[in-house]
C-alpha cells in the first residue's frame, strides 16, 4: 500500500515520538511457514502399490500387474531357499523376550552362546532355558551387554555368562521339533512375534568411553515360507492378484538383498520401510484376513523351495515399490541417480482415485520456516524455487533462498525426505471451501495449519474484527489455530474442531463485549486465558506485551483500509498494535522504548513474498477470515481469473487456488497456466 501524501507529515511525527529505530526490512519477509500440496505416498520407483490394488480390481492378474510396472520384464520360478538375516531392533539399550505357545504350554525357548548357523543343530549345550510366564532381558550397561533371565513365578534375577552374542531358538522350528511356538520381542512398549527362524542378540562395544553401546537383534529366517509371511506391507483384506503381485515383488527384492551382508546392521535387510516392512507373525495371524495373505504367499510357491520372481534377462530384480503415485511412476535415474532399463515411467492412474486412494490422491501439508530453513542448511527461508521436474511430474530440484540472499539446492527425493512430505509430488490444486457463516470459515481456514498445537486462539471475527486481526497475528506468532466465537458461546462446529485437535485450552483475545462470560467457556470444559479491553488499542497493547519482535502498527481511522488489506498485513508475520491516528499511547511507547524503539508502519509492509494460495471469494466476511492464510485474496467480480493468471505469473510456486463460494465454477481455475 501507498502513504498518501495526507498520511505522510503525520507519520514521521509518529516516527519522532516513539523514537523508532531503523528496521531490517527483511524482517517482514520471512514467511513463518510453508503449505504443499500434492498427491502420491513414497519415492513412487517401480510398483505402485495402490497402482496394484486398483489393477487387480479391474481383473488384471499378478503377473500382469508385477510386469506391466516392471517394463520388459519376466515373471519366473526362481530358487527362494535362501536364510535372509532381519534386523529387528537396531542399536537399542534394551530388549526383551519371552516364549508362548500357540496353543497349549510353551516349550522353553534355549539360549545360546554365540551365533549358531541357522538350521544348524548347535554343538555345545544351551547357557539356558527359559520357560513361559519368564522373561529374557539384554540390556548395555557400563559398556558391556548384560543378559539376564527372569523368572516368571519367584521373579528372581539369574544372570548369563558373559558373551557379546546369543542365540536364541524355541519349538516349532527346524532344529527344535515340538510344538510350534512363539517368541515375543518387547521394546518399550512394542511387542512383536516371531513364529520362524532364529533369533540374535549382538552387542556393538562403546566407540568411547561416554557411549553405553547398544544391542542389535536380527532373526535367520529362510525367503521361501517363512520370510514373506511376515511382511506387512499391504492390507491383507485386497485382492488376491494384487496381494500376491505385493508377495511377488517383495520374494526378488528379499532374494537381491540375501546376497550382501550389511555389518552396520548385521543383517541383509532391515524390517522396515528402508528396506521392507516386515511385522513377523502378526502380519499371518491378523483377524479375518490373515489367512488371505497366506494363500496369496502360498499362491505364488509353486513348489517346494521355489517361488515366482521377477527376472530381467534371466536374472532376479531389484523390485522397488512404493505406496501411490501423483499419476505416473517415476524415472529410477531422476530419483537416485542411476538408469534402469525396467524402472521407468508408466501411467499410474489408479493412485489419483479418490475411491481407492482416499488418503493420497491428494494431500495438504504444513512445514514451518524453522523445518524448512534446516533441511536447507540455511538461516531462514523466504522463498524457494522448483528448478527442475522428473518426466513423472515430481520436483527434480528445489532451490531455497534466505533473507541474506544465501541460496541451496536439494533434489526433489532428499527434500521432501527432510521436511516430511509424503512425495515429490508437489502441486498446484484447486479446491473448494463451501463454509457457512464465520465459525465454519474460521475452522476451514485452520484446519491444517499447526496440527501439534496445545491451545487455540479464538476471535469474534463478526463483531470485533479489530481484535480478531489481533488475534490471528498472535496465533501465528505462536503456533496455535484461531477460530471463531460470539458473545454467547462457541459453537457446535468450533466445539468439534477443538474436540478433533484435543484441545483444552483456549486464548480469548478481544474487546470484553465481544466475548462470552467465563462460565460459557469453562462449561465447555475449557481452560481459558483472557487478554481484552475496552478497545481494540487496549487489547493489541496487552497481546503485544507477551510477544517478542517488532511490531505492525495500525491505524483506527483507516481500520476499514486495514481489514480489506488483512492478508498483507497479516503477511508480514509480526504482532500487530493499533494506534489512535499517529499518537500511540502512553504505554505503547514505553514498551517500544524498552524494546528499542523498533517498529513499522503498516504503510511500510512490502507486496506479498511468498504466498502460498490465491483465496477467491465473493463474500467480505469470508475474505477477512482467508486473510489468516496470508495470501492475495480476491473479490469475485468477473475480473478474478484474469487477476488470478497474473498471480501465478508473478508468483510460479502458488500451491493453491481457493474458492470460497459454493457456486463459482473450478474449472476455469484449473486450466490456469
Amino acid at each position: 500500500m501507498k502513504m498518501s501524501k495526507r498520511i505522510i507529515p503525520a507519520f514521521i511525527s509518529f516516527v519522532i515520538l516513539c523514537a523508532l529505530a531503523p528496521i531490517d526490512a527483511q524482517a517482514s519477509e520471512i514467511p513463518s511457514r510453508f503449505e504443499f500440496r500434492g498427491s502420491g505416498y513414497g519415492h513412487g520407483v517401480g510398483m505402485s502399490q495402490i497402482g496394484a490394488y486398483g489393477q487387480a480390481l479391474e481383473g488384471r492378474t499378478a503377473s500382469e500387474i508385477v510386469s506391466y510396472y516392471y517394463p520388459g520384464t519376466s515373471v519366473a520360478v526362481v530358487e527362494d531357499s535362501q536364510f535372509v538375516r532381519v534386523n529387528i531392533a537396531d542399536k537399542v539399550t534394551a530388549v526383551s523376550f519371552s516364549v508362548e505357545g500357540i496353543t497349549g504350554i510353551a516349550a522353553p525357548m534355549r539360549i545360546y552362546s554365540g551365533d549358531l548357523p541357522p538350521e544348524v543343530p548347535a554343538s555345545e549345550p544351551a547357557v539356558a532355558e527359559i520357560g513361559g510366564g519368564s522373561e529374557l532381558n539384554f540390556s548395555s550397561l557400563s559398556g558391556t551387554m548384560i543378559a539376564t533371565a527372569i523368572d516368571g513365578t519367584t521373579k528372581v534375577a539369574t544372570a548369563l555368562p558373559a558373551s557379546q552374542i546369543f542365540t536364541i531358538r524355541w519349538s516349532g522350528t527346524a532344529v527344535y521339533p515340538g510344538e510350534t511356538n512363539l517368541v515375543k520381542m518387547r521394546q518399550g512398549s512394542v511387542i512383536r512375534k516371531y513364529k520362524y527362524g532364529q533369533i540374535q542378540v549382538r552387542f556393538l562395544p562403546p566407540v568411547t568411553p561416554a557411549i553405553q553401546g547398544s544391542i542389535i537383534a536380527t532373526t535367520t529366517l529362510r525367503i521361501h515360507g517363512e520370510y514373506l509371511r511376515g511382511i506387512g506391507e499391504v492390507p491383507s483384506s485386497w485382492p488376491s492378484a494384487a496381494l500376491e503381485a505385493q508377495a511377488i515383488a517383495a520374494r526378488s527384492f528379499a532374494i537381491v538383498k540375501s546376497n550382501t551382508y550389511r555389518k552396520g546392521c548385521d543383517c541383509n535387510l532391515y524390517s522396515s520401510v528402508q528396506d521392507q516392512n516386515f511385522v513377523g507373525y502378526s502380519k499371518e495371524s491378523e483377524p479375518v484376513y490373515g489367512q488371505r495373505w497366506v494363500d496369496a504367499v502360498s499362491a505364488t510357491e509353486p513348489e517346494p523351495g521355489k517361488g515366482l520372481a521377477v527376472t530381467y534377462n534371466g536374472k532376479v530384480i531389484s523390485t522397488f515399490y512404493a505406496s501411490s503415485t501423483g499419476g505416473t511412476t517415476q524415472d529410477v535415474s531422476e530419483v537416485w541417480g542411476t538408469a534402469i532399463a525396467y524402472l521407468v515411467p508408466v501411467p499410474d492412474p489408479w493412485s489419483l482415485d479418490p475411491t481407492i486412494n482416499p488418503s493420497f490422491s491428494s494431500w495438504t501439508r504444513q512445514v514451518s520456516q524453522s523445518d524448512f530453513a534446516k533441511a536447507f542448511g540455511l538461516p531462514d527461508v523466504v522463498r524457494y524455487e522448483i528448478t527442475a521436474r522428473t518426466k513423472a511430474g515430481g520436483v527434480k530440484a528445489i532451490v531455497a533462498t534466505s533473507s541474506s540472499g544465501k541460496s541451496a539446492e536439494l533434489t526433489g527425493e532428499v527434500f521432501r525426505s527432510r521436511v516430511k512430505l509424503p512425495s515429490t509430488w508437489i502441486s498446484r490444486s484447486v479446491n473448494r471451501v463451501a463454509a457457512d457463516g464465520a465459525d465454519e470459515l474460521a475452522v476451514a481456514v485452520s484446519r491444517n495449519i499447526w496440527p501439534s498445537a496445545k491451545s487455540a486462539v479464538l476471535v469474534n471475527f463478526q463483531k470485533d474484527p479489530a481484535s480478531a486481526l489481533v488475534g490471528v497475528a498472535y496465533g501465528n506468532k505462536r503456533q496455535f489455530p484461531v477460530l471463531n466465537l460470539s458473545s454467547s458461546g462457541l459453537s457446535a462446529v468450533t466445539l468439534k474442531e477443538l474436540a478433533r485437535r484435543k484441545i483444552t485450552s483456549v486464548i480469548l483475545i478481544g474487546n470484553s463485549k465481544a466475548l462470552p462470560g467465563k462460565s460459557a467457556i469453562t462449561k465447555a470444559r475449557l481452560s481459558q486465558r483472557r487478554l481484552t479491553g475496552r478497545s481494540e488499542i487496549e487489547v493489541s497493547e496487552k497481546v503485544f506485551a507477551e510477544l517478542q519482535g517488532a511490531p505492525l502498527v495500525l491505524i483506527s481511522s483507516e481500520r476499514e483500509q486495514m481489514f480489506v488489506d488483512a492478508a498483507r498485513i497479516l503477511a508480514a508475520n509480526r504482532p500487530i498494535v493499533w494506534s489512535r491516528d499517529y499518537e500511540p499511547s502512553s504505554n505503547l511507547s514505553s514498551m517500544l522504548a524498552l524494546r528499542g524503539g523498533e517498529s513499522i508502519f503498516y504503510g511500510q509492509v512490502s507486496e506479498f513474498r511468498f504466498p502460498t494460495r490465491i483465496v477467491i471469494t465473493r463474500s467480505q466476511l469470508a475474505a477477512f477470515i482467508g486473510s489468516g492464510w496470508q495470501s492475495p485474496i480476491l473479490i469475485a467480480d468477473g475480473s478474478e481469473l484474469e487477476q488470478a493468471q497474473n498471480l501465478i505469473t508473478s508468483y510460479p510456486n502458488i500451491a493453491s487456488i481457493t474458492v470460497v463460494d459454493k457456486e463459482l465454477e473450478l474449472k476455469p481455475f484449473q486450466e490456469l497456466n
